[in-house]
């Protein structure tokens, strides 16, 4: 029925006759009217109605302009889905025994497992121990995995070939999930080191180092002011640092005598040779791996500022000891060292030279004088990159751990700055730290050349598997040594020696390649 016809009870009422009742009505017919009139009077209670969804919206957003942070905070949590987690926390009322696979049972407890046992009373630390400290022995694959399958540690020190090789087959535990459970910090730390093992390991992260390696080229204040010749830059070429080093007389004798450069202690011009064949991207072998590449214009420039400086007297060359195989006392070896002694302009040298400095002035009471660092020699193409850069060694969980959070927890404690203050503290700082930008001393040197550069793109002898390549360069290095001997001492034109280390070096090898086969 239409809402402008009458109700059933209208037209009832216009034809009945009025009855006895409530002025005339009957209770029925009053109730109905009664309903009637307050139907009429409804409309504008039903207009509000239809406005309040539209009101209670707008208080919605006004609220929400000013209580945003406070809603997202509730509202959030209940849309986001649920993140599992990577790793469960370590439970304490559990008691439980952690396997580490280190080199040395005591100096492993000594430097981090007395403090994790005093973290985690409930967790036993047992070390397996796996060989000397000799990188040879972490590089040799069956070993390794046999001690995997045999003992399963929970915790592996890798050397960084056998973490790369291991990472890519599955045997240790991704680490970045729990890193991004735990917000764990990597910005704190040189960013070299962490880039270095993503790359050895597709972009992951299956283990971190504490300790990494890289030269800088320090320099004797005292002794540039005194021949007048201008400080040293970061950013030099190898040519321009060998240029410098030649402005100092080397032509005293005794106490007299200075020396332009001492290259890395008690190496030779072979080794130095190498070292700027290296800054400068030279590769030994072409890029299969199958052919010495040494008669090049490159590695004859490199050749040729090594053995300039010997020759010439302006590159320091050690004498020989009476009794090499013999040990040396600490102040001795600082006695040896021209740099330490003030009697070297230049040292190209690790960052453990400027803990021997300090050792050698509070120790030993050697005579100090004004020392500083910047960037090692570089090629000029690639400023930035540093040619020494080594990663030390590697800590690792193994994928098939049953106590993977336990271990995570371990190698997080290797790495902390609490633990790494108290090696340098106890063994006299002479590792380059990873967290060596926020720990380095408050002497008012440049530090910046240890963690400012990053490690060369230039991979050299990248054909080579890192075991061969290591056999071929115990029997390069003797070959190297005998001709760059002779080209110091004038006994032999530098063609003459490149062509024949060219010959002798093929034939290593093809050795060190048929051994492999083997």
């Amino acid at each position: 029925m239409k809402h402008n016809e009458p109700e059933y009870w209208e037209k009832q009422l216009a034809n009945s006759p009025i009855p006895k009742g409530e002025a005339g009505f009957s209770k029925d017919l009053m109730q109905k009217i009664k309903e009637r009139v307050e139907m009429q009077e409804r409309p504008t209670n039903r207009r509000w109605l239809k406005l309040a969804p539209l009101l209670a919206i707008s208080a919605m957003l006004v609220i929400g302009f000013f209580q945003w942070e406070r809603l997202e905070s509730i509202v959030g949590p209940m849309s986001k889905p649920v993140i599992p987690l990577a790793l469960e926390p370590i439970d304490a009322e559990k008691e439980i025994t952690l396997k580490v696979a280190y080199f040395h049972e005591n100096t492993f407890m000594m430097h981090y497992g007395k403090a994790y046992t005093i973290r985690y009373p409930n967790i036993e630390v047992k070390v397996i121990t796996m060989g000397d400290n000799d990188w040879n022995s972490y590089d040799d694959k069956d070993k390794i995995l046999e001690l995997l399958d045999r003992e399963k540690p929970d915790v592996v020190y890798l050397s960084p070939n056998m973490y790369g090789e291991l990472a890519k087959e599955g045997r240790l535990y991704p680490l970045d999930p729990v890193m991004k459970q735990d917000s764990y910090d990597l910005n704190n730390m040189y960013s070299g080191v962490t880039e270095t093992l993503r790359t050895a390991a597709d972009g992951k992260l299956y283990g971190l180092a504490p300790d990494y390696e890289m030269n800088a080229l320090y320099y004797n204040k005292d002794l540039f002011d005194k021949y007048g010749v201008p400080y040293p830059k970061s950013g030099m070429s190898w040519e321009e640092t060998m240029q410098l080093a030649a402005r100092f007389p080397a032509n005293g004798q005794g106490g007299d005598r200075v020396y332009g450069l001492l290259p890395t202690y008690y190496s030779e011009a072979s080794q130095l040779a190498g070292q700027i064949a290296k800054t400068m991207g030279l590769s030994m072998t072409n890029a299969d791996g199958n052919q010495v590449t040494l008669r090049t214009d490159g590695w004859k420039k490199a050749w040729s500022l090594a053995a300039d400086g010997y020759s010439q007297g302006y590159v320091y060359q050690p004498e020989p000891r009476a009794n090499p195989q013999g040990n040396i006392l600490m102040e001795d070896m600082y006695k040896r060292n021209p740099f330490i002694t003030g009697k070297a302009a230049m040292a190209y040298s690790s960052y453990s030279l400027s803990r021997d400095l300090e050792t050698a002035k509070s120790q030993y009471k050697m005579n100090s004088f004004n020392w500083d660092m910047v960037s090692e020699p570089v090629d000029p193409s690639r400023p930035n990159e540093s040619a020494s850069f080594a990663l030390g060694p590697v800590y690792a969980v193994n994928a098939q751990s049953e106590h993977q959070r336990a271990a995570w927890e371990m190698i997080k404690l290797i790495n902390s700055t609490e633990i790494i203050k108290k090696l340098n503290r106890s063994a006299g700082g002479g590792s380059l730290s990873v967290r060596l930008q926020s720990l380095k001393p408050e002497d008012g040197r440049n530090y910046a050349p240890f963690y400012s550069m990053k490690p060369s793109t230039v991979g050299a002898e990248s054909g080579l598997h890192p075991r061969v390549l290591r056999k071929f360069k115990e029997a390069y290095s003797p070959l190297a040594v005998k001709q760059m001997k002779a080209v110091v001492e004038g006994r032999l034109k530098l063609d003459d020696a490149l062509k024949q280390l060219q010959e002798d070096s093929q034939n290593a090898l093809f050795s060190a390649l048929l051994d492999s086969r083997n």
